[in-house]
């Protein structure tokens, strides 16, 4: 499977769109299942299967899995709305 490359430059707090575009004749989640992973540092982590976030992103509210089925384009998406912590403000109204 092949996605275009993207970068993304965001203000904190801002929602942010994650798209994985691809192409095939048919595709089934259930037999080719798609997930995000998370890497910071040298931690890697599962946010999904399939259309359903795994803990902890499930609790946290901030983020939601699309998947758009238009044959023989297929569209999986995170969606990562921005929250801005009242720690973070006062930090950003101190500097």
């Amino acid at each position: 499977m092949l996605t275009k490359g993207r970068a993304y430059f965001v203000d904190a707090g801002e929602p942010l769109r994650l798209d994985c575009q691809f192409f095939m004749e048919t595709f089934n989640l259930f037999d080719n299942p798609v997930v995000w992973i998370k890497t910071q540092l040298d931690q890697r982590t599962q946010m999904n299967m399939m259309g359903n976030l795994v803990e902890p992103f499930e609790s946290t509210g901030r983020f939601r899995v699309t998947f758009e089925a238009q044959s023989p384009t297929f569209t999986l998406g995170l969606l990562i709305e921005g929250k801005l912590t009242n720690q973070n403000q006062n930090q950003n109204v101190n500097v």
